[in-house]
């Protein structure tokens, strides 16, 4: 067999490449980079979401309304003030006052040891016996002693009893200071909210032992008035 012409190519010679033929190189995978354009699309998508959670809870208070704090509600309380309107006292004539607690006799030494209280009454009832008590603060009491007079009465007059200033002064067949009174009781005093006078007094060392009056007035504004009386009798200090 004729020798073939076919020549072997040597192994490591590549036929198949011309000597001016180059292969461009693949450009080499750069880490950094992809790093830095996941980042930015990081930062794009937190930035978005808090524009859209921005919008949502601008929507939200905008259709719930503005909220008023505790110090706004406080300082919107309003306190109205009601008037209490105090009914006009109807004045009624007086009958004499009836005597709730009396003495009937008290040694001159000028200790204050005895008491008298009385109280305001209407003319429904009888003179020193009965009648409706008059429930009412303000009404003038006064307590004095006196000398009996001749006809065994005692008269006031209207020009006395309806000028209360005039009560503070010594009244006519009046033992004048012959009575010592407590401080919390004085002899010209208003009566309480039961219409009621009361007096804690002595007699005084000047008085001579006898037998007396003691007379209780209640007047009401220098309106109405009317008093009554009852014996008392002194004892000397050392009898």
């Amino acid at each position: 067999m004729p020798a073939s012409s076919f020549k072997t190519p040597s192994r490591g010679q590549a036929s198949y490449l011309s000597p001016t033929h180059t292969i461009n190189p693949r450009p080499p995978y750069t880490q950094g980079g992809s790093v830095v354009g996941v980042i930015i699309i990081a930062m794009l998508l937190f930035a978005l979401s808090g524009l859209i959670l921005g919008l949502t809870v601008g929507i939200f208070q905008h259709l719930k309304g503005p909220q008023k704090s505790p110090q706004a509600l406080a300082a919107t309380t309003h306190i109205t003030a009601t008037s209490t309107h105090t009914a006009p006292i109807t004045k009624v004539p007086l009958n004499c006052p009836l005597i709730d607690q009396g003495v009937y006799q008290g040694v001159a030494n000028g200790e204050v040891a005895y008491m008298l209280s009385a109280h305001a009454v209407d003319k429904s009832g009888t003179c020193t016996k009965s009648g409706n008590a008059i429930h009412q603060k303000g009404i003038t009491f006064r307590l004095w002693l006196t000398k009996v007079p001749s006809n065994k009465r005692i008269d006031i007059p209207a020009s006395t009893w309806s000028d209360l200033n005039k009560l503070q002064a010594p009244l006519s067949q009046e033992v004048a200071n012959g009575l010592q009174f407590d401080a919390a009781t004085p002899q010209v005093q208003a009566s309480n909210d039961q219409g009621q006078g009361t007096w804690k007094f002595g007699v005084s060392p000047e008085v001579k032992p006898g037998t007396y009056y003691l007379v209780v007035l209640t007047d009401w504004d220098g309106t109405y008035a009317n008093w009554t009386w009852l014996y008392f009798t002194v004892k000397a200090a050392h009898a």
